[in-house]
């Protein structure tokens, strides 16, 4: 058990982490802070955290795992800021989508006397705020974790213990090797999904044709819901990884409309071989819940 966690960022995933944390008896007392306006408050009020902390200073006082969880733009000035107030031995973690920027700059704010441990919990919802918490947002979940050679092994423990009491499923991963496979898997997905609804809403008969979208749509477009700026920070502190997978997206899309323009009938064995790795993922990710 930990005796005092410190929650900075209560959106849907740090406010669910509260939730989870007291769900689970984890933590003796569980800090949170947040720059919106009464969302701290409101997060004491609905269970996720127990005290609800004005400044970084008094968040992090005291605490022995300290948890980022806010948009990964904010992070490098979040970590600069909370440096002087970490108490020696503290572990300092994160969830943010991209981690070899985050964990650059925790190794140059970051105190020799903190330990810093990058995750990334593979979960989420296209609605935002404390409000959409979920106790069980993490479980049997991937939960990766990307230490460094640099990292103590206790601090890897530590966050571990976390990841287990969240019912999560940890998945151990080099910085750079994370943020290449998310962003083909979760970066390039909501790209796609961004660059659909704009194509479409741009065109001159997007009125008359919204009336006819239907499920296909509403699940294809579904990623376009989410945050912006969450979107943002991730493109520009992941942009090399993000780049290659969008080329490789174009060259595909392109190949496939010099098909469909040829009348090319083997267009069918392609869609089949799409067809049969979701079926395949699909079955694989039921299995595990």
């Amino acid at each position: 058990m930990f005796q005092r966690v410190a929650i900075i960022g209560l959106g849907l995933i740090g406010g669910s982490l509260g939730l989870a944390l007291h769900k689970a008896k984890a933590a003796q007392q569980v800090a949170g802070h947040d720059l919106g306006r009464g969302v701290s408050e409101r997060a004491r009020k609905m269970g996720a955290v127990d005290v609800a902390c004005n400044t970084l200073a008094e968040t992090v006082h005291g605490a022995d795992l300290v948890i980022f969880a806010t948009p990964v733009g904010a992070m490098r000035a979040l970590l600069q800021s909370c440096a002087p107030y970490l108490v020696p031995g503290a572990v300092v973690t994160d969830v943010a989508s991209t981690k070899a920027q985050v964990i650059s700059w925790a190794e140059e704010f970051l105190p020799d006397t903190v330990s810093f441990v990058g995750g990334h919990p593979m979960a989420g919802k296209e609605i935002s705020g404390v409000e959409a918490g979920d106790a069980d947002l993490f479980k049997n979940r991937i939960y990766c974790l990307t230490p460094t050679p640099r990292t103590r092994p206790a601090a890897i423990e530590k966050v571990a213990a976390m990841v287990e009491m969240l019912g999560a499923r940890i998945r151990f991963l080099e910085p750079v090797e994370h943020d290449g496979q998310v962003a083909g898997v979760s970066h390039l997905p909501f790209l796609a999904s961004i660059g659909l609804v704009n194509t479409v809403a741009e065109d001159s008969a997007w009125e008359d044709a919204s009336l006819l979208a239907a499920s296909g749509f509403r699940d294809i477009s579904r990623l376009a819901a989410g945050s912006p700026e969450m979107y943002r920070d991730i493109c520009l502190t992941n942009s090399d990884a993000i780049a290659r997978w969008l080329d490789e997206y174009i060259t595909s899309l392109q190949a496939l409309r010099t098909r469909i323009v040829d009348h090319d009938k083997s267009l069918g064995e392609t869609f089949a071989r799409a067809q049969q790795t979701r079926q395949q993922w699909q079955a694989a990710h039921e299995s595990e819940r």
